[in-house]
């Protein structure tokens, strides 16, 4: 009897114990859940004293988030600026998109930025700006303000591409994969329109807006090609080709007017040469902006070209041009051992 009460006892002692830690992990997801962002896209939340806004410190803020955005037909800001007084700073703001912070003052021995990644809300950036000084503080936005800007600019395109990713287009992916051996996070809502041997054309259409991302591979034979004047050329082939207008004689092309920008950077390991610049319709009258990401599919020895564009003539363009830029961002050339998986 007493091993039976025994074993009773002990086996409600781990069932209570069993219990316990269950209500305790529930607790502690609960506690480790946060609301999703607020904030339109684009938007950032600056928060400092409005004596400092009115100041040298406050205009240089306005002058990096508000800056041109580059390529653009009408001027846009690369963001939508909303100043809050740290008194005013409450509960209200705290699930913003993008918050920074700006702290001045003696108890900070040097100028810096530090990062935090979903503070009170997901997926939220929170950029703290430390300066012992007024004085320090715009020095600091002098050389890392351009950094400051990227940092926000990654976090607005990530959460574009984790929302596109849980909403692939799984014929237009599985496409891509096998016939043009390479990933892109395509969404719900693109149709793929052109489907040739050495070009794609993807587009999402609305009555008022065009959003575009093309596709096109040739071989490659020496680094040359990969110059700008060579991108330029070989863009214009393409596209003469592949991408006309609603008119007979119309196609689209390169403007030269306002030559393109070209940058080089490295996307999950690999060389890119970009290309920003604006697109405009050959004998007609459309045109708007576009980038480009090229670079070498070493498996198949091929030049790889995804490129975003968009029309929108009566339309703000800064989000929808981001997010086809977010898209190119996603690009993967497959292995020839994983294309079938």
């Amino acid at each position: 009897m007493r091993i039976f009460t025994g074993f009773v006892r002990k086996g409600m002692f781990i069932c209570s114990l069993f219990f316990l830690l269950i209500v305790s992990g529930c607790k502690s997801g609960m506690e480790t859940m946060k609301p999703m962002v607020s904030g339109a896209a684009g938007e950032v939340l600056l928060v400092m004293p409005d004596a400092q806004w009115e100041r040298p410190a406050g205009e240089k803020f306005k002058a990096l988030l508000t800056q041109e955005i580059p390529y653009l037909p009408q001027p846009e800001p690369m963001f939508t600026l909303i100043h809050v007084s740290p008194a005013n700073f409450d509960k209200m703001f705290f699930s913003h998109r993008n918050i920074i912070i700006v702290k001045t003052g003696s108890q900070y021995k040097e100028a810096r930025l530090v990062i935090k990644k979903d503070q009170w809300a997901a997926p939220q950036i929170v950029i703290d700006v430390e300066a012992p000084s007024d004085s320090t503080l715009v020095q600091l936005l002098n050389v890392r303000g351009s950094a400051l800007v990227d940092k926000i600019n990654q976090a607005e395109r990530d959460r574009i591409l984790s929302n596109y990713r849980s909403y692939i287009e799984a014929p237009i992916y599985q496409t891509l994969k096998s016939k043009y051996h390479l990933t892109l996070a395509i969404p719900k809502g693109y149709s793929l329109d052109v489907d040739s041997v050495d070009f794609a054309w993807i587009a999402s259409e609305t009555p008022a807006t065009s959003q575009g991302i093309l596709i096109y591979t040739y071989p490659y034979t020496d680094e040359i090609e990969l110059a700008p004047g060579n991108l330029i050329k070989t863009r214009n082939r393409f596209l003469k080709k592949y991408v006309h207008g609603p008119v007979e004689g119309t196609f689209m092309s390169t403007e030269t007017l306002l030559p393109p920008l070209f940058h080089e950077f490295t996307l999950n390991g690999e060389y890119v040469a970009e290309m920003k610049g604006l697109w405009k319709l050959e004998n007609g009258f459309m045109g708007g902006p576009f980038v480009s990401f090229t670079t070498i599919d070493k498996y198949r020895n091929r030049v790889v070209t995804v490129e975003g564009f968009v029309y929108a003539p009566s339309e703000k363009k800064r989000e929808l041009f981001r997010q086809v830029e977010s898209i190119l961002y996603s690009l993967k050339i497959v292995p020839p051992e994983t294309e079938k998986k």
